[in-house]
């Protein structure tokens, strides 16, 4: 049953089904909905337009829940700063007959965070966990300062907290420090940012890159399991001051520098000078009113500017990282693709195959059930843990890593790995090439010239540009058809060689789909 709301605003507009909610546009605050009394998501307010046509707002389910929404449910929806009830209903989603529950595997309360995975809410942890993780940002601040030489400091969520409160924002899922550069060419930004990364590896963290000026420290929880600390590259240019990934302001340095302290949870953490200001130049100016609906969403000015100067690491990396950790990505075939069969055939001993933007891993595991000894290559970190479970619970010859081919530190490391084999790999990448931008196909050509220099073969099979205007199953995102004369002239120019080229229809149906592709068999021994 629904509890009509009390007050001026009318809930009958208002209703929750399995894949949506129905809300009233005048419901404009921003909107906490519960699931058991517990908040699991925040709905930001409507936009003007929608306001002024005064319509019904139709608010799909994130993807992340949606495994989790099954069963009996009360769905509460509120106003996040009054806490006003605005709807209470019970709801059966899906023929789940026990009480719905968005944990994780330790039994651990799960909320959608602010970049729309599922986290670890402050709110909903221990005080045995805070305090594990202000350990960890304290140790991290001073390793910045006294093993990297820079000037570091809270920022984001836990600056915020911090000034607001004194205490973490109970939504919140992670802390930020960032730190000042000495240098203000981006080119210098990043060589600064590289050197961090290393001696900070060697003093025994474990990091993950995001772009040339940013990365993220991995630090243990209590209960065993790990929180993130990311790590913001700030700079100076042209009088602006720029703060990884979306802020820039006319903030002088003397905003920055010296360093001040704030308090959070009772402890002195080192802030920048004015904590208020660069708080202002992030979140404008209502920073001060609560909002976990908030994002980021800086001028199309400030985008061009930081994707320009440090940003081309992580080219596309949010859809594939959304694909692969959201049900969408259990619609691809679990069998073989016609074009690992065709492979198969071509190879006459089953070896050593690496799949670069192996995906769901369905070619890859078939392939490893096959004989091969399988080593994935992925540029999404959902799919390379989805593969490696997979193949560990089958005991398959398989291993799988994190690989961007827009990094070409990365690339030649692996490039030189790979080399090293005495037995040259065979190369795989089916729907890699059409999925990349220039800089990623150009730095394929570098790894294959060094993993097949003993010999071997680079298998590929990509969209051509008559599949553009095609109808696709999985939608319209990024792809870049590309015309086959364009390619091999590329790799001919790169040194290798086509030893089979063939193109058309009939070759990669799917459902309705039979998109136009290209086939090559490269080699690049001397």
């Amino acid at each position: 049953m629904t509890k009509p709301a009390t007050g001026e605003r009318d809930a009958a507009q208002a209703f929750i089904s399995d894949d949506a909610l129905r809300l009233p546009c005048e419901w404009d605050a921003v909107l906490d909905v519960c699931i058991g009394g517990r908040r699991i998501w925040s709905i930001e307010p409507p936009s003007q337009k929608e306001i002024a046509a005064g319509e019904s707002r139709r608010i799909p389910w994130p993807e992340v829940l949606l495994p989790f929404l099954t069963g009996k449910a009360r769905v509460t929806i509120r106003e996040h700063l009054s806490g006003h009830v605005l709807l209470e209903q019970d709801h059966r989603f899906g023929t789940g007959d026990g009480e719905v529950r968005v944990v994780n595997a330790a039994g651990n309360p799960l909320t959608v965070n602010k970049s729309g995975r599922l986290d670890r809410a402050f709110d909903t942890g221990s005080d045995k966990m805070v305090s594990s993780l202000l350990d960890g940002v304290e140790t991290l601040l001073t390793d910045l300062r006294e093993v990297c030489g820079v000037e570091a400091f809270l920022a984001f969520g836990g600056l915020l907290g911090a000034v607001r409160k004194g205490e973490l924002i109970g939504h919140d899922t992670d802390l930020d420090v960032g730190y000042l550069s000495a240098y203000t060419h981006p080119i210098d930004v990043a060589r600064e940012s590289f050197q961090m990364q290393r001696m900070l590896r060697r003093h025994g963290y474990t990091l993950h890159r995001f772009s040339t000026a940013d990365f993220k420290a991995r630090i243990k929880d209590p209960d065993g399991g790990t929180r993130g600390i990311d790590i913001f590259g700030g700079f100076i240019v042209d009088g602006y001051f720029h703060l990884m990934p979306s802020v820039r302001a006319p903030l002088p340095r003397s905003a920055i520098l010296p360093l001040s302290t704030v308090t959070l949870h009772g402890r002195q953490v080192v802030a920048p000078a004015d904590p208020e200001a660069l708080l202002e130049a992030t979140y404008g100016p209502n920073w001060r009113v609560p909002d976990p609906s908030f994002k980021h969403r800086p001028p199309p000015s400030t985008r061009r500017r930081l994707q320009g100067w440090t940003r081309g690491l992580r080219q596309h990396v949010r859809y594939w990282e959304s694909f692969y950790s959201s049900r969408e990505s259990a619609a691809v075939p679990d069998e073989p693709s016609a074009f690992a069969q065709w492979v198969h055939e071509r190879e006459s001993t089953p070896g050593r195959l690496v799949d670069i933007g192996f995906g769901t891993g369905r070619d890859a595991l078939w392939f490893a059930r096959s004989g091969y000894q399988v080593h994935g290559l992925e540029y999404a970190r959902a799919a390379v843990k989805n593969a490696q479970k997979t193949a560990d619970a089958s005991d398959l010859p398989a291993e799988f890593e994190f690989f961007n081919l827009y990094e070409l530190r990365q690339v030649l490391a692996v490039g030189a790995r790979l080399a090293q084999h005495e037995t040259p790999p065979t190369l795989y990448g089916r729907f890699l090439l059409h999925a990349m931008e220039d800089a990623g196909r150009h730095h394929l050509w570098r790894l294959s010239q060094m993993a097949l220099r003993k010999g071997g073969r680079l298998y590929l099979e990509f969209r051509t540009g008559k599949d553009a205007k095609a109808e696709h199953v999985f939608g319209e995102h990024f792809r870049r058809f590309l015309d086959p004369d364009a390619v091999v002239d590329e790799i001919e120019t790169r040194g290798g060689k086509i030893d089979h080229r063939e193109e058309g229809h009939g070759l990669a149906v799917y459902k309705d789909e039979d998109p136009h592709v290209c086939r090559l068999v490269v080699r690049w021994d001397q």
